[in-house]
């Protein structure tokens, strides 16, 4: 059985301003939780080691990885740096323990092997290149949901202190994980929790659970109807438990985890494993 106790908490940041609310949730974390707040910005090798520079190398005339490729790093790396020592200044100005460091790697890659030695990871839902993403979600930010084992705040694009948590909860292992954690966050948040349950119809209940649940008939989606109660509260975060173990079943029909973090529903989502 795990036990959640927020000693130390990872933000993965970059210049969007995703991230800026990211930091804003992961420092009112680290001061409610009384933890410390590490930043980690990852200078991502795709961008100078990546096949557009030897296509751009290509087209310019100039043999890649001699000059250029360094140079492009050295640029990367100083404003990472900017971008922490922006942290840094937030986290002082919040009285929040922190510290900041920057690493060189593929990002999905470099978060998930950053976060085993963090009790919660905190991550923006969109990166930089938000504006020209297809989806919803980058493809970093996707990758790193996928990957990471540890429970993971995923934030949007606006920052509140949070009220209500409401748990989607279905019975199964990874439900009864989110509603640990979320008995956990309230008590240092000061949130009102809510046991959601959708259903397809008004008969349906859950067997086995004393749990004081709200079950809701399910109207559009499971993923719509947790969204619509969710945003019907003051400052609400959604945690769910992680996507169906059964990976062929998943693809056939999808998960509500990955539904709501597709969808542009401007809210708070921690998911746990």
């Amino acid at each position: 059985m795990k036990m959640y106790d927020l000693n130390k908490i990872l933000v993965a940041v970059d210049s969007s301003l995703y991230s800026t609310n990211t930091i804003k949730f992961a420092l009112d974390f680290g001061k409610k939780f009384d933890c410390v707040v590490d930043a980690l910005h990852v200078v991502d090798t795709i961008q100078f080691e990546g096949p557009f520079i030897h296509d751009l190398s290509g087209v310019l005339g100039f043999e890649p990885f001699i000059n250029f490729s360094a140079e492009l790093k050295k640029t990367l790396e100083e404003k990472g740096r900017s971008i922490l020592q922006a942290f840094s200044e937030m986290a002082q100005n919040e009285n929040v323990k922190f510290h900041s460091f920057i690493e060189v790697g593929i990002i999905p890659i470099t978060i998930v092997k950053t976060s085993y030695e963090y009790d919660m990871v905190f991550i923006g839902k969109k990166g930089v290149n938000a504006s020209f993403d297809r989806g919803i979600l980058g493809s970093n930010i996707e990758s790193t949901v996928r990957r990471i084992k540890k429970p993971i705040f995923v934030a949007d694009k606006d920052f509140y202190e949070i009220k209500n948590i409401v748990v989607g909860y279905d019975g199964r292992d990874s439900a009864k994980e989110a509603l640990k954690l979320a008995n956990v966050c309230a008590t240092s948040l000061k949130a009102k929790i809510h046991i959601v349950n959708v259903r397809k119809d008004e008969t349906e209940t859950l067997d086995n659970t004393d749990l004081k649940i709200t079950y809701l008939t399910k109207q559009k989606s499971v993923a719509d109807t947790l969204i619509e109660y969710a945003k019907s509260l003051t400052n609400p975060l959604l945690m769910l438990g992680a996507y169906n173990k059964n990976r062929l079943l998943e693809m056939i029909l999808g998960s509500t985890t990955e539904a709501i973090l597709r969808k542009e529903s401007n809210l708070p989502l921690i998911i746990v494993r």
